[in-house]
């Protein structure tokens, strides 16, 4: 499994997302009605895209991940947390990234040790039962077990969320603090 979009509910996808794009210097993959993609390649790291898709009202929960942005590069993206320590485990074992060493920050970087910082901080209320305008996605390797991962975020303290929106190739789910993320198939081919 590894760690692959970070996915914005916009009113205003191609607005928002070539703003985004024009801010750290990315790569359109996608520029529809639905939604806009864009790709940020961290050179000898990871790729992550910027999924913008389209929601027909402005998103009213309170953002809990937050992007930080340092002339043109992000450097990390902040993930609002009832218990950074623990989260900061989950996430661990959820994306394979490693902890920032020597550092006091409960964070999380890819293992090139290139691009942005997933960082746990304390939240600043409670989370509620608003969605995440903001959430992270990850994507299912060919040889992962999607019954084995579900049960895995189980025992670590996050869960399943179930939702009536149709039959979709990805599963919903929320860490212990309950941030939602998706985890989506394994690409086929």
């Amino acid at each position: 499994m590894y760690f692959e979009n970070v996915v914005f509910d916009a009113t205003d996808p191609q607005t928002t997302g070539r703003a985004w794009e024009a801010e750290l210097g990315t790569e359109t993959l996608t520029d529809e009605e639905a939604g806009f993609e864009t790709r940020l390649a961290v050179p000898g790291g990871p790729e992550l895209d910027l999924c913008f898709q389209r929601v027909p009202d402005e998103p009213t929960g309170t953002p809990r991940l937050h992007l930080d942005v340092r002339d043109g590069e992000l450097t990390a993206l902040r993930l609002e947390s009832a218990d950074p320590a623990r989260d900061l485990a989950f996430w661990e074992w959820l994306t394979s990234w490693t902890p920032v060493a020597g550092s006091d920050v409960h964070g999380l970087r890819h293992p090139s040790g290139r691009g942005p910082v997933l960082a746990l901080v304390p939240e600043e209320q409670p989370k509620t039962d608003a969605k995440n305008p903001t959430h992270l996605d990850l994507r299912l390797e060919s040889d992962d077990d999607a019954e084995a991962v579900a049960s895995g975020i189980e025992d670590r303290g996050g869960r399943e969320l179930h939702f009536a929106w149709g039959d979709l190739p990805w599963r919903h789910f929320a860490d212990p603090s309950g941030n939602e993320f998706c985890v989506l198939a394994a690409r086929k081919g």
